[in-house]
């Protein structure tokens, strides 16, 4: 059974994917933000991997920010424990920012 996920990214991936939202249907197998991020690097190439991932490793970038339905998940936090994805479910992708 597939799981049907909307993705939403913010601006800094639309180097990668051109649309600021997206439908994805991920095998049941897949459905955790983790599967979810592997299968946008691999429709997207090696600009969306170099996004969402630590340079040759499979460890999210510490300053990924992923909100899932309400609930938001570093990257830090999900390089230690799966998310599970449900059939329906908001992914939105965002950076951290910082300033002065």
């Amino acid at each position: 059974m597939n799981l049907k996920i909307d993705v939403e990214l913010s601006s800094v991936f639309h180097t990668a994917c051109p649309l600021p939202q997206l439908s994805l249907e991920l095998k049941e197998e897949e459905g955790t933000v983790q599967g979810l991020l592997l299968r946008l690097s691999e429709e997207y190439g090696e600009t969306m991997r170099n996004l969402l991932f630590e340079k040759g490793k499979e460890s999210v970038i510490p300053g990924l920010m992923v909100m899932v339905n309400d609930q938001t998940h570093t990257g830090v936090a999900l390089n230690q424990r799966d998310v599970a994805l449900m059939e329906g479910y908001k992914v939105s992708l965002l950076y951290f920012v910082s300033g002065g």
